[in-house]
């Protein structure tokens, strides 16, 4: 297929210090554009996400930024986007209610459209910043028969792979980079989404994602399951293939999961 006139002069802007933007116009204003130009990126608009992701396939850009005001077309664009050469993505809503569903299609971080620009520019430095550091640090990280390869975004269980959402891979992928080690919910929200929960919003969301994820684990019929609830604490992995025996954790150990008090 053959490149259109429209995207091949797109490419031409585009480079490792460019921001993408998918927007409507009521959603995404110029003081918002200033912000990114502010921290250095060349802004590239789109109007199709279509177009969007044939430019992105094809040149490497610093941030995805998608400001749609249908929230569940929000949504699509970022189910459609997620995962692309490790690039991050900004999701710019219409309300507050929005934020979690994009945030679970795949999102790393999000903001209303109102948003202040100062804050605006600041979460999208460090969108980059961690992707950054996370490129230098990818590979795969094995424990036991599961494999997570930070590179490609896929899960394998003894050879099979595992299909996870983006929020269930960037959960997994917390919790196996802190392998033998209790991460509190707020905490595994915190390093997925970049996003301030209360505590009891936290534990909802993670208790839920877990769940999800012990189940293609396939934990709750193994001896020694992968994903643990310690009563109290939070989540680990767990990188022992034998239950723990005289260990005090054990007794703390959730065989089911139940919210953390």
């Amino acid at each position: 297929m053959r490149v259109s006139a429209e995207v091949q002069e797109l490419r031409s802007g585009v480079g490792a210090r460019a921001a993408l933007v998918l927007a409507e116009a009521e959603m995404w204003s110029p003081v918002l554009e200033n912000a990114l130009q502010g921290v250095g990126l060349a802004v590239i608009s789109t109007s199709e996400l279509h177009q969007l992701f044939e430019v992105s396939r094809s040149e490497p850009a610093s941030l995805l930024v998608l400001a749609k005001r249908n929230s569940r077309l929000a949504v699509q664009a970022c189910r459609a986007m997620w995962g692309l050469q490790n690039t991050p993505i900004f999701a710019v809503v219409s309300f507050e209610s929005d934020l979690v569903p994009v945030l679970d299609a795949g999102a790393d971080d999000a903001v209303v459209a109102l948003v202040d620009p100062a804050l605006f520019a600041a979460r999208a430095r460090a969108l980059i910043q961690r992707v950054q550091r996370s490129s230098r640090s990818g590979g795969v990280i094995g424990i036991r028969d599961l494999e997570i390869d930070l590179d490609t975004y896929q899960v394998t269980l003894a050879g099979r792979v595992v299909p996870l959402t983006p929020t269930e891979f960037r959960i997994l992928a917390v919790l196996a980079e802190s392998v033998g080690r209790v991460i509190d919910a707020r905490g595994i929200l915190s390093a997925v989404h970049q996003h301030d929960y209360t505590e009891r919003d936290a534990q909802n969301l993670v208790k839920v994602h877990v769940a999800n994820l012990r189940r293609k684990l396939n934990d709750s019929h193994i001896q020694n399951p992968y994903i643990l609830c310690v009563r109290g604490f939070g989540y680990m992995l767990e990188r022992r293939s034998q239950p723990r025996g005289d260990d005090p954790l054990a007794d703390l150990i959730e065989t089911d999961d139940a919210p953390l008090p």
